[in-house]
């Protein structure tokens, strides 16, 4: 039997407020790594111009990775963007 619009509601409440749990916890644990990766550079005598340089070139990295998953794991988000532009 097919869900109802309300059962459809819920689970997708769920599988967002799940996402969102993830990525908070995701966002505190990159947080105290960059912390401890800073500190270290500090140690290291690495300008700060330098750290901030290798820090966007991981992050943009990450993010065209993270892009890509979106893409090819989860084919709804191109409908999600589409509908939300």
């Amino acid at each position: 039997m097919a869900m109802s619009e309300d059962q459809i509601r819920e689970a997708m409440r769920k599988s967002f407020s799940a996402y969102a749990t993830v990525t908070r916890r995701a966002s505190i644990v990159w947080g105290g790594r960059l912390a401890v990766a800073k500190a270290e550079a500090e140690l290291a005598k690495v300008p700060p111009e330098d750290f901030e340089a290798i820090a966007r070139e991981e992050a943009a990295l990450a993010d065209r990775c993270m892009a890509s998953d979106a893409t090819a794991l989860h084919p709804v988000v191109p409908f999600l963007s589409e509908v939300s532009s």
